[in-house]
């Protein structure tokens, strides 16, 4: 049998044997499972729909001025909008000359720039790592976030630095292929990075906050980190602290096996692959329980997918900056607290609802509040931790196959602009895999 690309391996292994006689090696998926022609012109039809659409007008939240700014730009930027077109100018232009005041629009912010240019715009990720260190809470959560006056105040300058450059993975740990990529709409190299801004954290939030900000917050981070900036290990070990204190111990879950292993790793051996979590090609099996997460801290409350998917995302990416200062690789690969939500998103698997009782829609199952967003939080699980399947779904071929039939005639998805973004997102494969130099985008860039 001809070597096959790992990634594809730990996908066909548990297929049936007349579904393995005509792999095709470009794409981690066979064809007949994820339609990219449909994908394709999903994505088209709600960029039009956002393209339509005003999304600098300010309005209220929780006491700060936010728009839609941001989200809709970091979609452009994943959907591969040219950044001379009028709508990504607009958008672009506003962001640069708006105070930073939220938790999420800094984040985005940060994930923007990063994916932009991280050498061109490292100064103005530095000022918004300083935003996000000076508002993470004293509990190691994120709220809303609140203007600093140490983003204006703070020194950029960049040093030499004593960190290595930054390719965009952990110093090493390089993957010398795109195996586990989706089906290539063009590969983008990002600059290196060879001078450091070193950040410190100048005031504390306050007390609390939510795990929404807080999954928000780990994203912007990990943009700061891979454009140079370097973040205290305190504020990491405080936020990674967080997520594991809150996680939801369920004291009759029975620990079940989870599949994990790394990217590159040796031939999947033959035959199937049963239950569990496929994540490459170094497999090991790992018992681990059933546990996810709520909002924050609430003992009577039940863990739910939204949050527990921004928790796992979180954690690989905190694992991934600690692994970068201290020389190690893919620690976030045996993170028990991750494989713990792993299996807890298996055993409660949906791409048609937010699964678990959601505490801010009266305790709704598999209901459709914050779906969108709970499907892109399912994306960022998969794609930070490096895995295609979940259990013994593939979340990637399900869940684009449920959003092309949810589509709105008119382009959108849900309830407004943030569920089309989500839904766009998604499709996308948008977060860039951890450790990996390149990542999927546009040709049209």
């Amino acid at each position: 049998m001809k070597l096959m690309p790992s990634a594809i391996l730990a996908i066909l292994v548990a297929l049936p044997a007349t579904a393995q006689q005509q792999p095709n090696p470009n794409q981690p998926f066979p064809q007949w499972e994820v339609d990219q022609m449909k994908v394709d012109k999903a994505i088209e039809k709600g960029v039009a729909h956002l393209k339509a659409g005003d999304h600098t007008a300010l309005r209220k939240h929780a006491e700060r001025d936010v728009s839609d700014c941001e989200l809709v730009l970091y979609t452009y930027v994943h959907a591969g909008v040219p950044q001379d077109d009028p709508a990504f100018k607009t958008l672009f232009d506003d962001m640069i000359k708006r105070q930073m005041q939220a938790t999420y629009c800094v984040s985005l912010q940060a994930m923007i720039l990063e994916d932009l240019d991280r050498v061109k715009w490292q100064k103005r990720i530095a000022a918004c790592a300083q935003f996000l260190l000076d508002n993470q809470c004293t509990n190691g959560q994120w709220t809303y976030g609140s203007p600093s006056i140490y983003v204006e105040e703070m020194d950029a300058t960049p040093t030499g630095g004593t960190k290595k450059d930054v390719p965009s993975g952990p110093g090493g740990d390089k993957v010398k292929s795109f195996e586990s990529l989706p089906p290539a709409h063009g590969l983008k190299q990002k600059p290196k990075v060879g001078k450091h801004i070193k950040v410190e954290k100048k005031r504390d939030g306050p007390a609390g906050g939510d795990n929404s900000n807080t999954q928000y917050a780990a994203l912007g981070l990990r943009a700061c980190h891979d454009a140079g900036i370097d973040l205290p290990p305190a504020v990491i070990d405080k936020a990674m602290t967080w997520w594991r204190t809150s996680q939801k111990e369920d004291k009759d879950a029975k620990p079940e096996k989870l599949i994990e292993g790394g990217v590159n790793g040796p031939e999947v051996p033959k035959g199937p692959v049963g239950g569990g979590t496929v994540a490459g090609a170094r497999v090991t099996e790992v018992q681990a329980a059933p546990q996810g997460w709520c909002y924050g801290a609430h003992a009577d409350h039940k863990a739910y997918g939204s949050m527990s998917a921004g928790a796992i995302g979180s954690l690989a990416i905190y694992n991934y900056i600690k692994d970068n200062d201290e020389g190690k690789k893919r620690s976030w690969k045996k993170d028990k607290d991750a494989h713990e939500g792993l299996v807890w998103l298996a055993k409660n698997f949906s791409v048609t609802g937010n699964p678990g009782p959601y505490e801010h829609g009266g305790m709704a199952e598999n209901s459709k509040h914050q779906y969108y967003y709970y499907l892109y939080g399912l994306e960022r699980a998969g794609m930070l931790y490096g895995t295609e399947v979940i259990g013994t779904h593939k979340w990637y071929p399900e869940g684009a196959k449920v959003l092309i039939e949810a589509q709105a005639a008119g382009g959108q998805w849900g309830d407004g602009v943030h569920d089309t973004c989500f839904a766009i997102l998604f499709l996308k494969r948008a977060t860039a895999p951890l450790g990996v130099e390149t990542h999927s985008v546009s040709s049209k860039r």
